[in-house]
């Protein structure tokens, strides 16, 4: 699957400051399927949070423009899960802007997880799962 900005991103960013707002991760399940048309809140996706996983709360969360590239990056430090079991792994990690209520926290990415450049399923047991986040940041516009 390849990287998806759910259609409410622009929509998102457009009506909040993105300076001010807490950035959650959640990991999903293989199985799933983005639908950008259609899954715009948390609420939509939760039932396909990755078993044995909680969201984590981003931290170092940087806005950069790139003059070279002619965009504006978004940028998180690396995700790091402390010790999980997830029984079916996980593919992917989505991004959404945390209201506290699901019903209204709007998604904004859904990612890969890379191992060499190829999406992987990752099953630690009992481990520590830990998310390189790339240099130029989970998305761009």
């Amino acid at each position: 699957m390849a990287n998806v900005k759910y259609n409410n991103f622009g929509a998102a960013i457009a009506k909040n400051d993105m300076d001010g707002v807490t950035i959650k991760a959640i990991f999903f399940d293989p199985s799933y399927t983005p639908n950008p048309d259609t899954e715009v809140y948390l609420s939509d996706v939760l039932s396909n949070r990755a078993s044995g996983t909680t969201d984590l709360t981003v931290s170092s969360f940087t806005i950069t423009v790139d003059n070279t590239d002619n965009r504006t990056e978004f940028d998180i430090a690396d995700l790091v899960t402390g010790v999980i079991t997830v029984p079916d792994g996980t593919n992917a990690v989505g991004f959404y802007i945390d209201t506290g209520t699901a019903a209204t926290s709007e998604m904004l990415t859904y990612n890969d997880l890379l191992l060499g450049g190829t999406q992987t399923t990752f099953t630690p047991l009992g481990g520590t799962l830990t998310a390189t986040i790339n240099t130029n940041g989970i998305f761009s516009i």
